[in-house]
């Protein structure tokens, strides 16, 4: 009896661990399927979110204005394009002059500005993305007004960027206005700007002598066009004997040629993943953003609030101390200007500025000017450049005489209203921008060159 007991006992444990096994098998596989699951779960997800969930959301909200992901990338990418185009328009060229090693080290230093630029991607695509805010800006104001670009105008202009002129090259149109004379100077004006004697070289003995004192009255300002960094470089001319060599006749740029010309390049840029439509948004705004300009800066009139000033530059706030100084004991300032002041500029000149609006100069500067009599000499002011003490010559309402100081003036007037137009804007920029900002196109790794 007992053994049988003990027979079925010991016969009953096998049934027992094999139902355990068999739960705890289960259990395992289940937990598999679930775990797999929630891996092909997050994948899928991760694949989703990449390729059609984030682009739901915008990258920025400007009022009611979106701005969505796909087409944020697609800008940056049409923008990083432009550096690369332009980065090897430059390696070429530093091939070309590489018998010159000024001009090697000056191709080089542009390349590897570029290169930083490119390499930094977070950077360019906030900048990209500042960008297109400010274009949303513009598109509501321009709503606002009534201002709006038809395709016709922005096929003109891509036409113009092929350099195809269906109805001819523009003729340029000179602007014909026409300068005021220099306002008349009162006794007290005269008085200020009379000069020290100075030495100039006689053209004959006749003409002049040492001893001729120069009065120097100030004079409509000219406008001062920079030189251009980059040296043109001019072939000399050959004289060839003989019998010319006729040249070849130019190809006629017909419309076929350059519908031609703008699919290869339409073509290149389906390569990096651009549509056609992102590069007309582009000029869209860009001549939106013209028109808007325009009319925004019509009325600024030419007549302004002026003041004739000139300064005496110097380092520190102890060193105007001491100019303002010797000026309060009676020295001359002419003489004063020319043995301290660290504007090289106003050397000739004895730091004359000439006439001048707001707008036009550092506005700490532009304060202290607008705020003096004339004659009087203000406190000395600090700007970036160093300690100024200015002495105002003249206020008076004038007319801004060169185009480029109106251009200015229309630019910051432009500026401050669209400040304020941006800040009565409700704006968002999504943390999710940096998701979208692509990494390509990117240079060739053999077109590289090393800061080094």
């Amino acid at each position: 009896m007992t053994t049988k007991k003990n027979t079925r006992g010991e016969e009953s444990k096998p049934r027992n661990l094999n139902v355990k096994e068999s739960k705890n098998s289960k259990r395992l596989t289940i937990g598999f399927i679930i775990f797999a699951m929630i891996v092909v779960g997050i994948i899928g997800y991760a694949f989703l979110y990449d390729k059609v969930l984030k682009y739901n959301k915008p990258v920025a909200v400007v009022g009611e204005n979106k701005i969505n992901g796909a087409d944020f990338n697609q800008r940056v990418r049409l923008e990083r394009n432009s550096y690369i185009l332009q980065y090897n328009q430059i390696a070429v060229q530093m091939v070309l002059m590489a018998d010159s090693e000024d001009y090697v080290t000056y191709y080089k230093e542009q390349l590897v500005q570029l290169l930083s630029i490119l390499d930094d991607y977070e950077y360019l695509g906030e900048y990209v993305l500042d960008t297109m805010i400010d274009e949303e800006v513009v598109k509501i104001e321009a709503e606002k007004l009534g201002i709006t670009v038809s395709d016709a105008e922005v096929d003109a202009l891509m036409q113009e960027l092929f350099s195809y002129y269906p109805n001819g090259t523009a003729t340029p149109t000179v602007n014909s206005w026409v300068f005021e004379p220099t306002s008349t100077l009162s006794s007290v004006q005269k008085t200020l700007v009379a000069v020290s004697p100075v030495t100039q070289t006689p053209t004959t003995a006749a003409e002049a002598t040492e001893e001729e004192a120069v009065v120097v009255e100030p004079t409509a300002t000219q406008e001062v066009v920079p030189t251009s960094v980059e040296a043109t470089l001019s072939p000399t001319a050959t004289q060839v004997s003989g019998t010319a060599t006729p040249y070849p006749t130019a190809t006629v740029y017909t419309e076929e040629l350059y519908q031609q010309n703008y699919q290869e390049y339409i073509t290149s840029l389906e390569g990096i993943e651009v549509d056609e439509s992102v590069l007309r948004e582009y000029i869209t705004n860009y001549l939106l953003k013209q028109k808007l300009y325009t009319a925004i800066t019509a009325d600024v009139s030419r007549m302004q609030d002026q003041v004739w000033a000139r300064h005496i530059l110097v380092e520190t706030q102890d060193e105007a101390i001491v100019v303002m100084n010797r000026l309060a004991g009676g020295e001359d300032w002419n003489t004063v200007c020319n043995e301290v002041t660290l504007d090289q500029s106003g050397l000739e000149n004895c730091g004359d500025l000439g006439w001048f609006a707001k707008g036009q100069m550092v506005e700490v500067f532009e304060n202290e000017s607008f705020s003096l009599d004339i004659g009087e000499v203000g406190n000395p002011v600090e700007s970036s450049y160093g300690w100024h003490i200015i002495q105002v010559l003249g206020h008076e309402e004038r007319s801004v005489e060169t185009d480029y100081d109106y251009s200015r003036l229309q630019s910051n007037y432009y500026d401050l209203w669209f400040q304020e137009a941006t800040a009565n804007l409700t704006i968002v920029k999504n943390d999710n921008w940096v998701d979208h900002v692509p990494s390509e196109p990117s240079v060739a790794l053999d077109m590289r060159v090393s800061s080094e």
